[in-house]
């Protein structure tokens, strides 16, 4: 009789893969209610794939959908708007440095931000969505004007961080030029609590968070005339933040009713894991292996995460540039995923996109290297003509202590698409893989692709790898093993 093994959401739960061994790569998982009577828990589909829409030159570094619905990209030292089929026009020019790039408005006025002491730069949008041009890109040139890392807006209020200070800052309301709307020298704040450098700034609701190095207090509009925002008293976030470009808004989903936040966070007592917080508390989320893994990456200042939602996931993506792999957090499934690209030799290597965003009923990426504008497809079946690898990799299969003969090992997954799939297995408890077999899924959805005569084995961990494009769904295998007495 063969066993059914099931999939579930259980990976990365444990550090030593004599635990637990399960990677998923390049998949995520999607829970099938129990209610439902389906003899399965999870499904795990493919990863969305991408098509090259625009290609400009050099990086990406920021993409953004207006509150009119346009979609803007900074590439380099140009900031473009990017039409429905891809097409760019040239809004301005800002400096050319390697920092990450954001952006905001308040309905009339584009801002765009570089961390970059002093440096900002503005411009009128059009009256009306896809009506009229921007611009031009106008430099900041005011003395209140001090730069900013990030940029976030309440209540038409642009909010601003003082780089390397402990100090905020914010626009005057409804802000369009420097000329009628200057900055006022008096629209300063500091951090009040733990007096620290300020890292970030961002909005939540009607909160306004800022990070420090080691916690995050709140403010709120409180109408005042001399300066708008008061802190809220009694509450603060022990974490702080290491990268302020890996803060990230959450929608509305069923476990932000109200929306939230992520960040690639620490506290006084430790380093990197990454917080999700929702009005103004915040718990981690990134278990111990994840933790353990962006630890061992060194430097995480210069992190980037984005968030979009496809198919009512929330992904929030995190990447450490130079790293073959980013973590991705599935929020509405509260499970993690790895993503990786792979180069010309078929080496796991940096994802292409830099930063997403979603636009014109479309999410869109951004290459970190190349000028290419994508658009994230679950219909694309590769990154822009470079193959996708995906890895699954099983449970540890254990016989109560005594070896088991494995004969047959028959998959549980959707077919149709006719793709290979190479199975290998690991017989020293996850540390080594050998002896791939491929299987072929098959054109019709009856088909059962199996491998048979596996050896024995005390322990095993099997893994599944593909790179064929095709729609797909893995939700486990089947297997015969056969206790011996040894």
């Amino acid at each position: 009789m063969m066993r059914q093994i099931n999939l579930t959401g259980g990976s990365y739960d444990a550090r030593a893969v004599a635990v637990a061994a399960q990677r998923v790569l390049n998949l995520y998982a999607e829970p099938v209610p129990p209610d439902d009577g389906e003899p399965v828990s999870y499904a795990y589909y493919p990863t969305p794939g991408l098509i090259r829409r625009a290609l400009l030159s050099g990086t990406i570094r920021c993409l953004y959908q207006t509150t009119q619905g346009d979609l803007i990209a900074a590439c380099q030292s140009g900031v473009y708007l990017v039409g429905r089929s891809g097409g760019t026009t040239l809004i301005g020019q800002i400096s050319i440095t390697a920092s990450v790039i954001r952006i905001s408005d308040n309905g009339t006025t584009l801002f765009v931000v570089d961390g970059n002491s002093g440096r900002g730069w503005y411009c009128s949008m059009p009256s009306k969505p896809g009506q009229g041009n921007y611009g031009p890109l106008s430099e900041m040139s005011g003395s209140e004007w001090y730069g900013s890392p990030t940029i976030a807006l309440l209540d038409t209020f642009f909010i601003f961080v003082n780089p390397n200070t402990t100090n905020w800052y914010t626009s005057p309301a409804q802000f369009s030029d420097e000329t009628s709307t200057p900055f006022d020298s008096l629209y300063v704040a500091s951090d009040t609590t733990s007096l620290s450098t300020i890292i970030a700034a961002a909005v939540v609701g009607q909160y306004i968070w800022l990070f420090g190095r080691y916690q995050t207090e709140f403010w709120y509009d409180s109408g005042a005339s001399d300066f708008p925002f008061q802190r809220v008293q009694g509450v603060t976030v022990e974490a702080g933040c290491i990268s302020p470009w890996t803060i990230a808004t959450i929608p509305t989903t069923g476990v932000t009713p109200n929306g939230g936040i992520m960040w690639l966070g620490r506290d006084r007592s430790g380093y990197a894991r990454v917080y999700m917080g929702q009005q103004t508390t915040a718990v981690p989320v990134s278990t111990f292996p994840v933790d353990g893994a962006l630890q061992d990456m060194g430097d995480l200042s210069g992190a980037v995460a984005s968030t979009y939602q496809q198919d009512g996931h929330v992904f929030y993506v995190l990447t450490v540039p130079g790293q073959s792999s980013s973590w991705a957090y599935d929020v509405s499934a509260g499970l993690w995923h790895e993503r990786c690209a792979l180069d010309a030799a078929g080496n796991e290597a940096q994802i292409r996109p830099y930063c997403y965003a979603e636009a014109y009923g479309k999410v869109w990426a951004g290459d970190y290297e190349n000028g290419a504008i994508y658009e994230v497809s679950m219909s694309a079946g590769d990154d822009a003509g470079m193959p996708i690898k995906r890895q699954r990799s099983f449970p540890h299969l254990l016989t109560n202590g005594q070896r088991g003969i494995h004969r047959q090992l028959m998959l549980n997954m959707q077919c149709g698409g006719g793709q290979t799939v190479a199975i290998d297995w690991s017989d020293d408890r996850g540390a080594t893989f050998a002896g791939a077999q491929r299987v072929t899924l098959g054109t019709t959805g009856n088909t059962w692709p199996s491998i048979w005569r596996l050896g024995l084995a005390r322990d095993r961990v099997y893994r599944l790898t593909w790179t064929d494009p095709g729609i797909t769904a893995l939700m486990g295998v089947f297997l015969q093993v056969d206790q011996v007495r040894t």
